[in-house]
């Protein structure tokens, strides 16, 4: 196997080319299998024919960061909603004689909490599932978390492949 970047030969798999400091597949200058320089708009090498690898995807990585902050607030807004109507339908409840009136806020309350502990995971960049469902419990608190739910979603939905 040869370095993408600078075409120096490596032993096994490393995680690191040792001769320039990049990830062996990140570059296009060189061909993996023979070491033969390549254009880096090329399939396949010249050389040897061997279909070149794909460099791996950069500048996506703020995305899964982007879509745990947004999850975050908006999970944090739709906690703060469940407490307040937990609160006030409670107390509209006891006026009134339902007393399980303060129940509607507990929805809210747990689809915030959800979004929460989606957003960290999106963060952590683990669990691409839990982070994808945080995003969407974030969707739940109409209208004014749509703005952060929505973008959120479609980050962590294109950002797959940068978790764990």
């Amino acid at each position: 196997m040869f370095c993408r970047n600078c075409g120096k030969e490596l032993t096994g798999t490393p995680e690191i080319c040792l001769g320039c400091g990049a990830k062996p597949l990140v570059g296009s200058s060189f061909c993996h299998a023979c070491g033969a320089e390549t254009n880096p708009l090329a399939e396949i090498c010249i050389k040897c024919g061997v279909r070149l690898a794909k460099a791996e995807v950069v500048g996506r990585r703020w995305m899964p960061t982007a879509a745990g902050i947004l999850s975050i607030i908006a999970g944090a807004i739709g906690l703060l909603v469940g407490v307040v109507v937990a609160a006030v339908g409670e107390i509209v409840g006891e006026a009134e004689g339902i007393f399980w009136f303060g129940a509607i806020g507990a929805p809210f309350i747990g689809l915030g909490i959800v979004a929460i502990i989606g957003g960290v995971f999106a963060l952590r960049r683990r669990i691409w599932g839990l982070a994808l469902a945080g995003a969407i419990c974030s969707l739940c608190f109409p209208p004014y978390s749509w703005f952060l739910a929505i973008p959120a979603i479609v980050f962590v939905a294109l950002s797959k492949r940068e978790f764990v």
